[in-house]
Formats: structure tokens, sequence, C-alpha cells
């Protein structure tokens, strides 16, 4: 859990707003990424934090909520005496 609220319900809240927008925010980040990286002075830090974040983005996206598993229930059987 993180604060109040699972990380569940934080990916299911992503998914919503990646789903109402019209652009994908994981290819703007690779063109931040690929500027940054073309920049021979470019700062480490910030094209470390821009990749994990991208990761983190793509992550949400692509990996659909799982389902639970349903259990099973072993029956009884009546004992007739």
């Amino acid at each position: 859990m993180m604060g109040h609220e699972k990380l569940s319900t934080i990916r299911e809240r992503l998914r919503g707003a990646f789903g109402r927008e019209t652009t994908n925010p994981v290819v703007s980040l690779d063109r931040r990424i690929r500027r940054l990286e073309q920049d021979s002075a470019s700062n480490e830090g910030k094209l470390r934090s821009l990749r994990l974040l991208r990761d983190a983005l793509a992550q949400v996206v692509e990996k659909k909520p799982r389902k639970k598993a349903q259990t099973t229930r072993t029956r009884r059987t009546k004992n007739t005496t």
C-alpha cells in the first residue's frame, strides 16, 4: 500500500487516465530522452529519472489487471450411516 491507497488502485487510475488521453505520454518521454542523449552535456540524473518514469508508465499501460483466481472448494460428501 502507498499511503491510504493500494498500488492496484493507483494502477487502475493510471490506466483510466491513459485511456482518456489522445496521445501516449510514453512516446513523448521517449522523445525527451533521445534529445537529452544527443546533448553531450546532458545531466545523467535527468536521463535516469526520465527512463525510470517511462519504464514505470509503460509497465502500467502494457500490463492488464490480473483477475483474481477462483478458489475451488472441495465438496463434502454426506455420511450415510
